[in-house]
C-alpha cells in the first residue's frame, strides 16, 4: 500500500492532493470529483478538475474539509493542510512565518525514519508511557504524576519502562521532569515508524492488555467496545470492503484525537479470514 506520508513529502501540495484523491478512488469508486464537490457544497462541476490540473486556484476555505474527506492519519493530514495553505492562502507575513515553522516541524516528524528500540522489556508499556505524556501540560511530567495514572503494583515496571525510553532517546529527564526529546515530540507517529519486530511485539502486548479488560467491559459499556462476530463472505468483496473499514477507522481516530486530551484510548482491531473453501 502507498504510504500517504511519502506522497506528501515527495510532491508539491496540489500534486500530493491529486495523487491521494486518486489513491482513495482506487479503493472506493464513489470517491469521484463529483462526490467531493457535493460534500464540499461546490456547485461547479469543473472547479475541482481545474484546481487539480492547476488551471484554477484552490479556495483556502475548501482545504480543511477536502483533506478531511481523505481520512488520512492526523500528522499527514495536518502537514497537507499546512502545505496547501502556504501555497494558496492569502497570509500575512506573520501568519506565513508561523505556518512555515509548523510545516517544517511536521515534516521532521514524518521523516524520523525507522526506530530500532533495543533491550526494551515491554514495548507495549513503553509506548503507552510515551503517549501518556500528552496528558500533561507541555508533555512534561514527574515520575509521581506518571505513577498516579496506573495501579500501585505496576510502579516498578513503569520505572523500568521510563528508563528504556530514555535509553533509546525518545524521552529526556531534566531535574524531576520527563519530556519528549526534540526529535520525537510526536510520539504517536513514532509507533508507526518502528520496525517490524517492534510492531509485532507491540501488537501482541496490546492484545494481552485487552484480555485484562474483557472481564469488566459490560460495567463500562458507555466507554468501551468489545465485539466479536463471524460472517461468511466472497473473498473478493471482503478485500474491497476492508479498505473502507481501514479508511473509516483512520477517520474516526483523526476526529477523536486531540493534543489537549485527558484520556489515552486504545484502538484494538482484528479482522481476518479464519477458514476458506476455495
Amino acid at each position: 500500500m502507498v504510504d500517504p506520508a511519502s506522497v506528501i513529502l515527495s510532491s508539491s501540495s496540489l500534486v500530493a492532493l491529486r495523487s491521494l484523491i486518486a489513491l482513495r478512488r482506487s479503493v472506493d469508486s464513489k470517491f469521484s470529483y463529483s462526490y467531493i464537490s457535493r460534500r464540499l457544497g461546490i456547485k461547479s462541476r469543473s472547479y475541482l478538475s481545474e484546481v487539480l490540473s492547476e488551471k484554477k486556484k484552490l479556495n483556502p476555505k475548501h482545504i480543511a474539509p477536502m483533506v478531511d474527506l481523505l481520512s488520512l492519519p492526523l500528522p499527514e493530514a495536518e502537514l497537507l493542510k499546512g502545505r496547501l495553505m502556504l501555497d494558496v492562502g492569502d497570509l500575512s507575513e506573520a501568519e506565513a512565518t508561523r505556518l512555515k515553522s509548523e510545516v517544517r516541524d511536521a515534516e521532521k516528524k514524518l521523516t524520523s525514519g525507522t526506530l530500532q528500540l533495543s533491550d526494551v522489556r515491554d514495548i507495549n508499556l513503553v509506548m503507552l508511557l510515551a503517549v501518556c505524556l500528552h496528558l500533561f501540560k507541555d508533555g512534561k511530567a514527574t515520575k509521581r504524576q506518571i505513577f498516579d495514572l496506573f495501579k500501585r503494583d505496576r510502579h516498578l515496571e513503569i520505572e523500568k519502562g521510563l528508563h528504556d525510553l530514555i535509553k533509546n532517546g525518545l524521552l529526556v529527564k531534566e531535574a524531576e521532569l520527563y519530556s519528549y526529546s526534540p526529535d520525537y515530540t510526536n510520539i504517536l507517529h513514532v509507533y508507526m515508524a518502528t520496525n517490524k519486530k517492534n510492531e509485532l511485539d507491540y501488537l501482541k502486548g496490546s492484545i494481552r492488555e485487552a484480555l485484562e479488560h474483557v472481564g469488566d467491559f459490560q460495567s463500562h459499556a458507555q466507554e468501551t467496545v468489545f465485539y466479536s462476530g463471524l460472517i461468511t463472505a466472497e473473498k473478493a468483496k471482503y478485500l474491497q470492503e476492508l479498505q473502507h473499514v481501514k479508511q473509516s477507522l483512520r477517520s474516526a481516530q483523526s476526529r477523536i484525537e486531540s493534543s489537549a486530551g485527558d484520556t489515552v484510548i486504545r484502538f484494538n482491531v482484528q479482522i481476518y479470514p479464519v477458514a476458506t473453501n476455495a
